[in-house]
Parts: C-alpha cells; structure tokens; sequence
C-alpha cells in the first residue's frame, strides 16, 4: 500500500473490503468493550502485516516514521520503553561483558544489566544542590572511565532525566565511537525532542550522533500509554542482532490500536507539527513570564530561574519542576493543594520538588490557570518570612533554608538524601545477576553492613534503583537508606519487606573485587 498514507487509513480500507474474521481476537470487532473501541483491534492476518516481520502497511509505516524522527530504521514497541531498553542493552553487550553505565538509569535497563550477567562501570551524573536534582552526565568523565574499563563495549545513559536535564549527547557519542564502541541513550521523556525546530527544545539524540535511542511515544507526544519507539543510527550495532532482541522481548501479540497511536505521533509532526509545537513553545513562553512573579515558590529553569543559573548542558523547558524550599511546604504539601483546590493532577513529588508535565495536547488556558495558582499560593505565604529569606533566594546560594525562622541550615532533605544514594562511588562487588541468583537472607537494615546487597530499592517514580543487586553494603547507603524511610519516603524493596526493615542480602563470599 501507498507508504504516504496513515496507518489508520491502510487500516480503515481493510474494513471497508467487508471480510468476516473467523480469526481471534474473540470480540470479532462486533462486540462493545466498555469505554474501548473494538473496530481497529485486529491480528495478523493478510493484509493487516506482522509486527515482527513487517512486509507491508506496518513496514511502511515504520520507514516513514524512521524518516520524520531522523534514524536510519525504527520499531515501534508496545511493551514501552522497558522493552527498548532491554532489547538495546542485549544487542550491544555480550553475556558477561562490561558496559558503562549512568547510575540515574531506569530500572529497566539494571534488568537488562542483570539477564545478560554485564558487569557495569557506574557513571556518576552531576547534582544540582539548588534543587536538589541531579544533573547531566560529563563527557571527561565517560573519557576517564574508558581508560580504566577498555573493554566496556559501549556506554547507557539517560537524558532527559525525569526533571529535564539534557546532557552532551554529541560529545559523548564521539568520545564513543573514537572508542569503536556505540552508545545507547534511553531519551523516554524526550520523544519531542528535535522534531520542530522552531519550537525552541533542545536536538533528540539520534541527532546529536547516539547509535540507538529509545522514547516513549505516550509520555510526550499523542501515543497511547505503553508505546514507544527505538530509533538506529549506527555502523558500530547489527540491525539484524537488535531485531532479534526485540523478538525477544516484545509481545507477538502486537496491539493495533497502540500502533496506529505511534503512527499518528509521525502524521501528527508531519501534517501539524509546526502548529502543534508552536503553540505548545508559546504555552511555554506564556507561563514563564506569569511566573516571574514567584517569591517563594520557584520553577527549575522557568520564569527567573534561567539555564545560566545552573550548570546543565541543557534542559528541557516541557518539564516545570516546581521548589518549595524556600516556603513553608514540601512537595507532596503542594501536590495535595493543587488537586484539593485547583483541580491539578501532577506527575511526581519528592521532598521540596513537585514535577508537572506539559504536551502538545495541553490546554493553554489550563496551563496559564496552573501558573495563576502557582502565584496565588505564593501569594498566601507569610510575607514576614520573605523578608527574611528573599535576597538569600536572589543570590541562589546553597544550603536550605529553615522553614520556621528563615536560618540556613543543611542540605540533609530528603531530597538530597535520595540523590546522594545515586551519586555514592559504590563498590559493585558482584554482578547484578550473580547477587540475585545467590541464596541469601533478609536481615535487619541496621545489621546489613558490609554485606552484599541482593536486591533492588527504588522509589517510584522515577523508578531508578538506589540500592542494586552485588553492590556492598555501607554506612553510607544504609543509613541512606534510613534517613529516608523516617522521612516518609515510600520506598520499593523487591525481595524483603520495607514495613519489617529489612534488606534481602546475597550469601557467598566476594572472589573478586571489581
């Protein structure tokens, strides 16, 4: 079929040719699903074309994809980005190889990390004190660390973080491919990225140089909730090995209506791009001057908050990650006055940070009446205690303020607790899959130390691990650990019980430190 058309159109002349399915999927695209059309949720079957051997509407429709975001082949992948992730950490590593490894990665690719028994190199990404947030990955230090591990056959890091911060893609690509060795960026938050010039966001990966990029369709542009897609760029990966892991790991029970919603993302940029995103980047304008207003309240490199302020590579303005240090609430304090009384969902909240996230199918009113209660809020908090803590916030210098008298204090929130687990030069003692496939024991957190961790800990979201499997335990990460727990934090532990304050820890003795 003509590749200029939509896949929903290729789909639509399917049904208009009247065939009876005497094929699954049982509600023969008759019977109602409450809240869920049945007429597009097909199977494969001639015409309709095979996900994991793609020949026709579903080929072409890739290729067109591949073209608009710029990569040499795309797949679409209804597991998410966890699925992408899992494939492109397989495809580049051989079972029992050494990988660099940003430490702030998603969960999913420790996963991948732990089934193909990688040892990884952790990279230690920059931390922002200001708001307690970390930063972006440094090239020197992927440089550095390729001297000391050459055998790593390529490098994994995370950019956009949840937050916004964009690292040196293109340089660290380089440093890479001057190694021979392809680098594989997960950008799940960043599918917007570099499609629409004019819209102001900073270049995709794939355009920056990275060999293998996966993005959530659904987290920033129209994609149904578990789509994504991963882009190729590369002469250092085999397209062949990767579409063999993605065999693997995705479904063979592809759902249509997820990728009709993937190829309405590309019909989208190229029938509305500029329009969309245009709209979206004057959105965004919009509410950077209504913000200028904050005295307390403030928005990660928003209104007078600018990228110069801090040490970022770059950001990415969709994301408004709102700071509370400076007022007399914590984030979820923000969160529940935002649902309770404006009527706002946001996306996440840790310690002095509430995240709200924006997209192409925001209402600009909608955005403009969220800063409007951004400053009402503000407005309401006792001016008494902006007297006190005002120039401190204008100068932006470190340390957090009491909330009570306006002093300074430390910057032990639980925020910064949360980072400082993430930016600890750990000791991986053992491989992630090795720690979990020992026979081990739950034991007290308090009486964990020096022993080998054999288990995840996460907060979620963002869902990247503090505590990984083979890394040993220490004064340092366990009472880490602590602090947050009698912070509130809630706290995810894969193989022991967080209520009975215990960590489950592998039973052998180390062989060799790594």
């Amino acid at each position: 079929m003509d590749q200029k058309h939509s896949l929903f159109d290729n789909l639509k002349k399917y049904n208009e040719k009247g065939i009876y399915p005497l094929h699954m999927p049982g509600h023969k695209r008759r019977m109602l699903v409450p809240g869920i059309s049945t007429e597009f949720d097909y199977t494969e079957v001639d015409g309709t074309d095979d996900l994991h051997h793609p020949e026709g509407i579903l080929r072409d429709s890739m290729e067109r994809t591949a073209s608009v975001f710029g990569a040499g082949r795309t797949w679409y992948l209804v597991n998410g980005s966890t699925c992408g992730n899992l494939a492109g950490v397989s495809a580049m590593c051989p079972v029992k190889g050494e990988l660099i490894v940003a430490r702030n990665c998603h969960r999913s690719v420790f996963h991948a990390i732990e089934i193909r028994d990688i040892m990884p190199h952790w990279i230690y990404p920059d931390y922002d004190k200001d708001y307690g947030v970390l930063g972006g990955i440094d090239p020197q230090d992927v440089s550095r660390l390729f001297d000391k591990y050459p055998n790593s056959r390529g490098v994994v890091l995370t950019s956009p973080t949840y937050e916004g911060v964009v690292s040196d893609v293109a340089s660290i690509a380089e440093i890479c491919h001057a190694h021979g060795v392809p680098l594989f960026v997960d950008e799940a938050h960043g599918a917007h990225l570099g499609l629409v010039d004019a819209a102001g966001f900073p270049r995709s990966a794939i355009q920056c140089g990275a060999d293998l990029v996966v993005q959530s369709a659904h987290k920033t542009l129209i994609g149904l909730t578990q789509t994504a897609f991963l882009h190729f760029k590369s002469s250092f990966l085999d397209v062949d090995n990767i579409s063999r892991y993605i065999d693997i790991y995705e479904t063979s029970s592809p759902s249509y209506p997820l990728m009709m919603s993937l190829d309405a993302c590309t019909e989208m940029i190229l029938k509305q791009g500029d329009e969309i995103f245009g709209r979206w980047a004057e959105m965004l304008y919009e509410f950077d001057e209504r913000v200028r207003g904050l005295r307390h309240l403030r928005v990660m490199c928003h209104g007078r908050d600018t990228v110069d302020d801090h040490t970022f590579y770059a950001f990415d303005k969709s994301k408004l990650l709102i700071n509370c240090r400076y007022s007399p609430f914590t984030g979820e304090d923000l969160v529940h006055i935002l649902r309770d009384r404006f009527g706002f969902e946001l996306e996440m909240q840790l310690s002095d940070n509430a995240l709200a996230m924006t997209g192409p199918g925001d209402d600009h009113q909608a955005i403009m009446r969220f800063a409007d209660a951004l400053l009402e809020i503000d407005n309401e908090i006792d001016g008494e205690i902006y007297s006190k803590i005002g120039s401190i916030i204008d100068s932006k210098i470190d340390g957090e303020i009491d909330k009570a008298d306006g002093t300074q204090k430390g910057t032990d929130t639980p925020s910064a607790v949360y980072q400082s687990v993430l930016l600890q030069d750990i000791e991986q003692a053992a491989t992630l899959f090795d720690a979990m496939e020992a026979e081990g024991e739950s034991v007290d957190i308090k009486d964990a130390m020096d022993r080998i961790s054999g288990e995840y800990i996460y907060c979620y979201p963002p869902g990247i691990p503090l505590i990984v499997p083979g890394e040993k335990l220490h004064y340092d990460n366990i009472g880490s650990l602590m602090e947050l727990q009698k912070a509130g934090c809630k706290l995810r532990f894969t193989r022991s019980s967080e209520k009975e304050n215990q960590i489950y820890c592998a039973d052998f003795k180390i062989k060799n430190t790594v």
